[in-house]
């Protein structure tokens, strides 16, 4: 590179980064890009580094250099390795301070990666933080860059890196936790209290912010680094113990150590005080083992009760709101890593249980304040109430219970806690509901504001603490709730009749305003009750009484419901309530189900369903307040089954046949009149799914009308939200939940019933058979219906009759529409994705429901028309570019075509030798489309989309495993692409992929093994020993990176992968002895001795044959040489 094409490097940079035009910036990337193509480019990158002032021109020479080193990286020898290492650290000692911020953090994330992935490389790249440490002995700015780079380090080194191996990974972090990380934290805490003092010379106190905020930064990324390989998912927010190592004691014992943390947080501002308390709170969640002894750790306990309380007295730094959040996770961390019993017996307890209540009632009260910290201030008075009744184990063996009173005879100590909680939980409780009733309010006249309804999230985290805080004193919690919400439904209810009236219309902004607001505060309340009911059950030891309560609050809900619903059907679905109410009682009528419909619930057992022909009797029982075939006899009655019958008697609607009904007709309105609202659908058939999944629940439910009606009449005419283009994929929920009734109960496939269920399908599909062109709008949507409509269905064929009883209606007379819509539409994704997720489910052989009788071909019938819609959509969509949305256009359907051959192929309901007897192209035009179609996928997008590489390893395993022939059978240069293959996924990040890639090699191996010690040659000997000789490294490569996998990965992936092992050994003995050598040599003298009585201890008592009792002899071995060796 010279000055002018430096220039014009510049140039392009300032494009690709400051236009305003899109085709501009796409143009530039373009040609930037071509720096990250080939290794070749990486003197230009060094020359943009050393000759440009731009700083876009050296943040595209910084990603590429790295871009090029990861991807390269076996191109560079370990001193090539080195010199880029340093001469990054160079520049940056050079011109770091000088340079922008995003230049300068690119450059350190290249020095990362390189001394990630050269570890173990040269003795250099593990005395990283040496070389670091004379940043941090420099100038101030230097110190910064010298954090900086530990903060990355420390993150490079906690994160598995996208195309590498978990193994590689772990073996790694688990190097670098040994050698650098305690240092690193010991440089964190030494600058914090040099901070503390002010003992920077020459620092500013920006720059001392600064300092601060990476010092905090990287006390965090080392107390949360992932020690034992446990969290490779870091958005788990609130995971347990920390697992910090045992040689970190001394430093977390000290005293001192958490009181910098504490010190720094007093004189902190935000944001770097909001990070001293998040430091705190990983603090507070280190192991217990840690300690030692106990006494340490009651020590720590007390002092970080301590430090909690003063911060409650001054609420010092609380007016920010992210300090305040992570105060509010150090508070819910407290109770989730500490007993109730050892918070008792801290000096400050006393102190904690005086200013807790306040400070959560107060917090509450400000709901817009605390949106996103309330659920940890509720999880940890839920966590409080949870321990009580153990507590009082501890002080009074045996003497477990609930609630408040009985507390006579207990410790000052105990009587305080529980005195505590009978005062704290009900304010807690009534400051919460009262916050969010006001909330409704605000958000109603303010429509700026977030409304926390719309968090579904946040909400969902809310309300699973509830029960466990209602239920301690369920009495008074359950008439507070009903006292607040009985007004309000007095209140609707006047609305409701004033709308009635008026024909719906709300006349001012202050009407509608006030509708609006009830109804947030109704849904707040049925939420509420959804929570607290559906989060203790019978079986979860409720006690007696409480069956009552919460028929009065659901007594309440069903009101609100019957509201909700005249308004809606007398307006013909023009008035529609407020989607939060409709959203609330699809949570309480789940959360209902869990708790009330299901005999061990204490329902009574249903009747088998009766035929169609009983229609009027099975209304008649859903309209009877008690049915004697329903209702147990008075005397062989349980006390659940009592509990049961006093909780719909105080209801007043009826026996639980007519609550069901209500509900089942509540779930078919909201289809009729709510099929604009895809939430709502999509909760409305969750719902529904739910009830007609259990057995005594689902016979219930065929018994009434309203289900009746839906069997024969589950059409768009009937129910508009089938034909809304938002809710394509709920088609298939809708008629797998109304085939689940049909199917699992009291199934017969000639009944009036079942033809009525299939009328309007096979409506659809004659229409089909006689259309000219599907390329017609109208006939791509019925394609796709239909599709979706039918996966439904087959989803729910459990066993061979029904599943037989479906082929027979579809076979022969309608897969020609199947094969015809992948021949005319095969570049309408929309369509091809329906039409083959259909065919995949029909492909699928679960419970053994493809089964047909010996003297029937239908399972080589099914496989042909499967290979015809394959071929059909595969040669057509092979030639067409894959677009700017490769994926959904194209590639997503070619994931589905393999998961259908994979399913196929491995159904075992197929003789695939039929096919060669009587020279059926079906099976051999399949796997050559298939192959074709997923090679002419850019193997980085293969490895990009996770559908597809899954599918594509899946469809490997299948294929090597049942149509082994067929592989040796492939041309060399493709049978090595597929071996190429199999060797990344054994490497594969994704230890499910590598169980499939790892019985591929086994089977490749153990059939040369067998072909190579028969005497006569044949031609499946001669192709192997061909695709041997044009891949000389084959077994040895597989070999050692099964070994690698076996020595270095985790213990969960040792059987699976471990396998193979032994047929690669038979394969090439060469292969193995060059594998030990080289571990052998990668040791110190001591060890190679080791690592040579290892590998002689292996294979000692093991046959050189592939025998079951071998295998499994050699497999045990395994484990005892990973165990000597690691």
């Amino acid at each position: 590179m010279d000055a002018t094409q430096l220039r014009n490097l510049e140039t392009l940079c300032k494009v690709l980064y400051e236009s305003a035009v899109e085709a501009e910036r796409a143009r530039a990337q373009q040609s930037v890009l071509v720096l990250q193509s080939s290794a070749e480019y990486i003197p230009q990158c060094q020359y943009v580094l050393d000759h440009s002032a731009s700083p876009y021109a050296l943040l595209v020479a910084s990603n590429s250099l790295t871009k090029l080193i990861t991807t390269h990286w076996n191109n560079f020898t370990p001193p090539q390795r080195v010199d880029i290492r340093n001469y990054v650290l160079g520049y940056l000692a050079q011109k770091g301070p000088t340079l922008e911020k995003f230049v300068t953090t690119s450059l350190i994330q290249m020095v990362c990666r390189l001394t990630k992935f050269g570890w173990f490389d040269d003795e250099q790249h593990r005395e990283i933080v040496g070389e670091v440490t004379k940043f941090l002995q420099a100038t101030v700015d230097h110190c910064l860059i010298g954090l900086q780079i530990l903060n990355e380090l420390v993150t490079e080194m906690n994160l598995p890196v996208a195309g590498r191996n978990l193994t590689f990974h772990r073996k790694i972090a688990v190097s670098f936790r040994e050698d650098a990380l305690f240092r690193i934290f010991q440089v964190a805490l030494t600058t914090l209290k040099q901070l503390q003092v002010h003992n920077i010379r020459g620092a500013t106190p920006a720059q001392e912010q600064r300092m601060g905020d990476q010092a905090l930064s990287l006390v965090i990324k080392c107390l949360s680094f992932d020690f034992i390989g446990t969290n490779p998912d870091e958005s788990a927010d609130e995971t347990g113990s920390l697992q910090v190592p045992t040689s970190w004691r001394p430093l977390v014992q000290d005293p001192q150590t958490m009181q910098l943390l504490f010190d720094c947080y007093s004189a902190s501002a935000p944001p770097n005080a909001a990070k001293c308390l998040e430091a705190l709170m990983l603090f507070a969640s280190v192991r217990r083992n840690l300690f030692s002894p106990d006494k340490e750790r009651a020590a720590f306990l007390a002092q970080l009760l301590a430090g909690i309380c003063a911060i409650l007295a001054t609420q010092q730094g609380l007016s920010d709101q992210q300090t305040y959040h992570e105060f509010c996770r150090l508070l819910g961390r407290l109770k989730s890593n500490y007993q109730l019993s050892e918070l008792m017996k801290a000096d400050a307890f006393q102190d904690w249980i005086d200013r807790t209540p306040e400070f959560t009632i107060k917090s509450l009260r400000q709901w817009q304040w605390s949106a996103n910290s309330t659920h940890y201030l509720l999880g940890l008075w839920a966590r409080l109430v949870a321990a009580l009744p153990y507590v009082r184990m501890e002080v009074h063996p045996g003497s477990v219970g609930g609630g408040g009173g009985g507390n006579g005879g207990a410790s000052p100590t105990l009587l305080s806690s529980a005195t505590f909680l009978d005062a704290g939980v009900p304010q807690v409780i009534q400051a919460y509901v009262q916050s969010r009733l006001d909330s409704a309010e605000q958000c109603a006249a303010d429509e700026t504001l977030e409304n926390p309804l719309d968090d579904e999230g946040g909400l969902y985290e809310q309300l699973e603490k509830l029960p466990t805080l209602c239920h301690f004193n369920y009495r008074s919690s359950g008439e507070y709730v009903v006292a607040v919400l009985d007004p309000i439904l007095s209140q609707y209810a006047e609305a409701c009749s004033i709308l009635e009236q008026s024909g719906g219309d709300m006349g001012d902004e202050a009407v509608h305003q006030q509708v609006v607001a009830i109804e947030n505060q109704l849904a707040w309340l049925v939420y509420v009750i959804g929570a607290i009911i559906g989060g203790q059950t019978y079986a979860s030891g409720s006690t007696d009484g409480d069956e009552l309560i919460d028929a009065d609050l659901s007594q309440r809900v069903f009101r609100a419901m019957q509201l909700t619903e005249r308004r809606l059907i007398t307006s013909g679905g023009q008035q529609k309530p407020s989607a939060h109410v409709e959203l609330a009682l699809l949570f309480y009528f789940s959360s209902f189900r869990k708790s009330y419909i299901g005999e061990q619930h204490g329902m009574p057992t249903a009747p088998s369903p009766a035929g169609s022909a009983q229609g009027g009797a099975a209304a008649a029982a859903v309209t009877a307040v008690s049915s004697p075939i329903m209702a147990p006899a008075e005397a062989s009655m349980t006390g659940k089954h009592k509990a049961y019958q006093r909780m719909f008697d105080r209801m007043g609607f009826g026996d639980h046949t007519v609550v069901v009904n209500m509900i089942v007709t509540k779930i078919g309105n909201n289809l009729k009149f709510w099929g604009e609202d895809e939430v709502v659908i999509s909760k409305t058939l969750a719902l529904f799914f739910e009830i007609a999944s259990g057995y005594s629940s689902g016979k219930l439910l065929l018994g009434l009308e309203t289900v009746q009606y839906l069997i024969g009449h589950h059409t768009e005419d009937e129910f508009p939200f089938l034909a809304v283009p938002a809710n394509t994929r709920h088609r298939t929920t809708f008629h797998s939940t109304i085939a689940r009734l049909l199917f699992t109960t009291a199934f017969d496939e000639s009944s009036e019933r079942f033809e009525r269920f299939l009328e309007p399908i096979e409506d659809v599909l004659n229409k089909l058979m006689q259309t000219p062109s599907f390329r017609v709008p109208e006939v791509r949507h019925a394609v796709a219906g239909v599709c979706r409509d039918l996966r439904g269905i087959v989803q729910q064929t459990h066993n061979r009759r029904t599943f037989s009883c479906l082929f027979d209606f579809l076979y022969p007379t309608y897969f020609p529409v199947f094969v015809r819509a992948a021949e005319e539409l095969y570049d309408s994704p929309f369509v091809m994705t329906a039409l083959l997720k259909f065919l995949q489910e029909v492909a699928y052989n679960k419970a053994q429901r493809v089964m047909f009788d010996q003297s029937s071909a239908n399972g080589i019938l099914l496989f042909r028309e499967l290979s015809s819609v394959v071929v059909a959509f595969g040669r057509r969509i092979q030639p067409v570019p894959a677009g700017k949305n490769p994926y959904g256009d194209k590639y997503k359907a070619i994931a589905l075509c393999l998961g259908i051959l994979y399913r196929a192929l491995g159904g075992n309901y197929v003789n695939f030798g039929v096919f060669k007897l009587y020279n059926d192209q079906s099976l051999d035009s399949a796997l050559e489309v298939a192959l074709q179609l997923v090679l002419s996928i850019p193997h980085e997008d293969l490895m990009s989309f996770p559908k597809v590489k899954t599918a594509y390893f899946f469809f490997l395993e299948i294929l090597f495993r049942n149509q082994i022939a067929s592989v040796v059978a492939l041309d060399g240069a493709i049978f090595g692409q597929l071996v190429t293959s199999l060797l990344e996924g054994i490497n594969a990040y994704d230890l499910a992929i590598a169980a499939q890639c790892a019985p591929a090699v086994d089977h490749l191996a153990t059939l040369y093994y067998h072909e190579m010690k028969k005497k006569r040659d044949t031609p499946l000997k001669h192709a192997l020993l061909a695709h041997a000789q044009a891949n000389p490294t084959m077994w040895s490569t597989l070999l050692a990176s099964l070994f690698d996998i076996l020595i270095y990965g985790e213990a969960t992936s040792q059987w699976a992968l471990s396998r193979p092992i032994l047929s690669l050994t038979l394969c090439s003995e060469d292969a193995l002895n060059a594998y030990q050598q080289s571990l052998s040599a990668s040791q110190s003298l001591e060890n190679q001795a080791m690592i040579d009585e290892a590998f002689g201890a292996l294979f000692s008592d093991v046959l050189p044959n592939l025998e079951a009792a071998n295998r499994d002899k050699f497999t045990q071995k395994l484990g005892q040489f990973r165990n000597t060796v690691r």
